[in-house]
């Protein structure tokens, strides 16, 4: 990638977001100093916490609770904001822009296939509250639940809340504001709350 100087663009064809300023070498090297301490730190107060190589974290927007089970991150992975919770399974090159809640509650684990992305904004939890019962209060009903499974290559859009025990199959797409109740096939793009099926990938 050839770098023009600044100078050289004229100011209406100036497009900040396209132009690379690298920071100073010092610079470079005090944050990565920074990012590696920061990441100790949170290793040791998370023993059940194991992160990948090259794995990308943005230190205050992304959050972390081990207290009921491990969380496993792959390699090369990006994590720009969220809440993480155990049980979490999370494998190589997976972005998550953005996620409300992810990860299990102890008995009942989330598990992320390779290349996935997750936006901003998506729910992905294994369990819920009972409620059926009138005669007594949804608090005292417990929770119940099952293993929530993404598979690879998969894109979960925006403000998408997936139900527990919800298998998701290899390279699916779920749409903006669904909220899955059903497995969906392998390469299918599903919308709607609930969501169906409208499509395939080509």
């Amino acid at each position: 990638m050839v770098e023009i100087p600044v100078a050289q663009i004229d100011k209406e064809d100036r497009d900040p977001a396209s132009l690379h300023y690298p920071l100073p070498f010092p610079i470079r090297i005090v944050a990565g100093l920074i990012r590696r301490i920061r990441l100790r730190w949170l290793l040791l107060r998370h023993p059940r916490l194991k992160i990948g190589r090259k794995t990308g974290i943005w230190f205050g927007d992304v959050r972390f609770t081990t207290k009921w089970g491990e969380i496993q991150i792959g390699d090369e992975c990006q994590l720009i904001s969220g809440n993480l919770l155990g049980r979490l399974f999370i494998g190589n090159r997976v972005n998550v822009l953005g996620a409300i809640k992810l990860g299990g509650s102890g008995k009942y684990s989330v598990t992320i296939g390779d290349d996935t992305w997750i936006a901003p904004n998506v729910y992905i939890c294994p369990s819920t509250h009972k409620c059926r019962e009138r005669s007594r209060t949804i608090r005292q009903q417990g929770l119940q639940g099952g293993d929530i499974r993404i598979g690879s290559d998969c894109w979960i859009g925006v403000n998408v809340v997936i139900s527990p025990g919800i298998t998701i199959g290899d390279g699916a797409v779920i749409g903006a504001n669904s909220v899955v109740t059903k497995d969906i096939p392998e390469y299918a793009i599903a919308v709607g709350a609930p969501a169906r099926v409208i499509g395939y990938r080509e």
